[in-house]
């Protein structure tokens, strides 16, 4: 059924504005304001109340506003038969009016009920699924009004010293500074990936690219090493939540979980990570990047709106390719952002070469069907969040 633009807010873009907490008609959502005669310094808003002067006046569909009333962000409105990307001219226009009062490039949302994009403050467009709450879009601008260049970012020699450790931050960090929003880090086990993705944050903070990450696992003691090796450790001054523990947090700075408590259902509806908002997180770290058999449809990497690292110790080589671990990072095929491969770190005497014994259980040979475990091990696999079957 088609909607008219009228119909297309009422019954689809206020709910969608309702439920990550802007109530419309209230203190901070502004219809139908006039950016040419509105007053953003002194929070002046002037609407179409006031009467219309043809050829000189426009109108923003939705101003949103912070605590403070200034203006944080607009939100461009189309009918459902309307690609909602032909707003976009509009909108640019609406936000420079703004900047030209407050020096602030304050973030599109753009919308046709059905699709929701945001456009940030580098003009970059990408679909998102729902807009952000008003406590993120604060901490957004905050970080962007503060803004330097991650590849000028001195690497924390604190953190990581090894050499090809160093060259694997500052090639992220670059990475980043061109405008990339994911990256896949192939480094073999022992040569360092956490102390690599500590570093990347600090690099990332120092730059105001990042001050909230979530650093995400598969099992409960990989998240307990990210918080005591990783955060503890190199960020002892910032609060550190891990969620599969300690529950639902919005306070803290640094965040571990497993995908498990990620993905777990809440009452009445939803999953766990729903209590976020898309906006919750600068960085996602996602430590074992390859696995993806609690989050098939790769839900939570889609939920959220963040810059995002993968890293994974598996070999990709020509026999074994994870293709749907490199289109995810947007990298190309077989070609992660960074490689440090185990041979590769043998030869730099990182590692040592192994000498393998080939030998031979009755698991080994035959495997192990949870079904047939005893309800007692059942129940301590479920204790790991992990699925007997």
């Amino acid at each position: 059924m088609k909607l008219s633009e009228a119909e297309t807010r009422k019954k689809l873009i206020d709910p969608v504005l309702e439920r990550v907490g802007w109530r419309v008609g209230g203190h901070y959502v502004k219809e139908e304001i006039n950016p040419i005669k509105s007053k953003f310094i002194t929070k002046e808003y002037i609407g179409r109340e006031a009467g219309i002067e043809k050829g000189v006046d426009r109108f923003i569909d939705y101003l949103l506003l912070d605590e403070d009333r200034s203006p944080i962000a607009i939100i461009e409105s189309k009918k459902t038969s309307i690609d909602v990307e032909k707003g976009e001219i509009q909108a640019r226009t609406y936000r420079e009016d703004i900047e030209k009062q407050t020096k602030i490039k304050i973030p599109i949302f753009l919308t046709n009920g059905h699709k929701w994009y945001y456009v940030d403050d580098s003009d970059r467009r990408r679909q998102i699924l729902l807009p952000f709450n008003q406590k993120d879009l604060h901490r957004i601008i905050s970080l962007m009004d503060k803004r330097k260049d991650p590849a000028n970012v001195k690497v924390n020699s604190k953190i990581v010293d090894r050499r090809r450790g160093i060259e694997a931050v500052k090639i992220v960090l670059e990475h980043f500074s061109k405008g990339h929003r994911e990256a896949l880090i192939n480094m073999a086990t022992g040569t360092g990936k956490t102390r690599v993705a500590m570093a990347i944050i600090d690099g990332l903070i120092k730059a105001e690219y990042a001050q909230k990450v979530l650093f995400v696992v598969d099992r409960i003691s990989l998240g307990n090493q990210a918080k005591e090796k990783g955060f503890k450790k190199f960020f002892p001054d910032s609060p550190i939540c891990e969620l599969n523990e300690e529950g639902y947090s919005d306070t803290a700075r640094f965040y571990v979980s497993t995908v498990q408590t990620l993905m777990s259902p809440q009452k009445p509806r939803g999953k766990f990570y729903e209590k976020f908002g898309t906006g919750a997180f600068d960085l996602i770290i996602y430590d074992e990047a390859h696995r993806s058999y609690y989050d098939k449809n790769n839900d939570i990497f889609k939920y959220f709106d963040a810059l995002k690292i993968g890293l994974t110790a598996t070999p990709l080589t020509e026999d074994i390719k994870d293709l749907s671990t490199f289109r995810l990072f947007n990298c190309e095929e077989g070609k992660p952002t960074v490689k440090y491969d185990y041979w590769d770190a043998v030869n730099d005497k990182v590692l040592v070469p192994y000498v393998a014994d080939i030998i031979e259980t009755r698991v080994l040979s035959l495997g192990i069907e949870g079904k047939k475990l005893s309800k007692e091990l059942q129940q301590k696999l479920k204790e790991q969040e992990e699925e007997p079957e």
